[in-house]
């Protein structure tokens, strides 16, 4: 069936301006009547409402106009740009964070560190800690304390980096972990998940007089950076 510009813009869903403007780039075909005037078929319907929603989905025209001619498929240019959006995504939610954390705790210099520091900076930090205060523990000690922060960081796990930025520098808790550590080796031995009450009791004694706070909020820090539950509800 043969449309007047205006008709194939009202069943498209689209202004008679974009029609004029889609056909002047070469997205849409359209002939001439005699008196000048432009017509089009039912395939220009079905493109401009595949236009409006690519548009919609906020990819360029170009792009556009190579899927209207077959010169890219479609399935390749949506994955694509979901690709691209995912990103967006992430940084957007990023950005919400820190912007929130400076919204409640207006100090420049964090959201300096936090736009300056790449996720190697931080793995950096961790590691350098973890390898001055834990040697000589089992593995799975270090995974069980390593925090690691995701790209799409909600404003509180943003706020515990933060801390255990501050933390994990300081010199006095650095001290009391190692004291931790030697503690805990010399108690455990060669066994040291046995199921001994006493062993378990001098353990907690251990924490408490060589860490103190400081140790169960950094686990604490960790648990939430890495999304995991408290550590009070956490059996065993």
């Amino acid at each position: 069936m043969d449309h007047s510009i205006g008709a194939v813009a009202r069943l498209a869903g689209v202004s008679v301006k974009a029609v004029r403007h889609y056909s002047d780039l070469g997205l849409l075909t359209a002939r001439r009547t005699a008196a000048g005037h432009r017509r089009y078929d039912d395939n220009a319907v079905v493109q401009l409402r595949l236009i409006r929603t690519l548009r919609a989905l906020d990819l360029d025209l170009p792009t556009i106009h190579a899927v209207l001619r077959d010169e890219r498929p479609l399935a390749e240019v949506a994955a694509t740009h979901a690709d691209a959006l995912a990103i967006q995504i992430r940084t957007l939610r990023r950005q919400h964070a820190l912007l929130t954390v400076l919204a409640n705790h207006p100090d420049p210099e964090d959201i300096r560190l936090m736009t300056e520091q790449s996720e190697q900076d931080r793995r950096a930090l961790i590691a350098e800690f973890l390898d001055t205060t834990l040697a000589g523990t089992a593995p799975a000690v270090r995974q069980n304390l390593t925090p690691v922060l995701p790209e799409d960081a909600d404003p509180q796990q943003v706020e515990a980096w933060l801390e255990l930025t501050t933390l994990v520098t300081a010199p006095d808790f650095r001290d009391s972990v190692r004291r931790l550590v030697a503690g805990y080796l010399a108690l455990a031995g060669d066994d040291p998940l046995r199921a001994d009450p006493a062993y378990r009791s001098r353990l907690i004694e251990l924490r408490r007089t060589e860490a103190g706070p400081h140790w169960h909020r950094y686990v604490e820090l960790v648990a939430v950076v890495n999304g995991w539950a408290p550590p009070s509800r956490i059996a065993g």
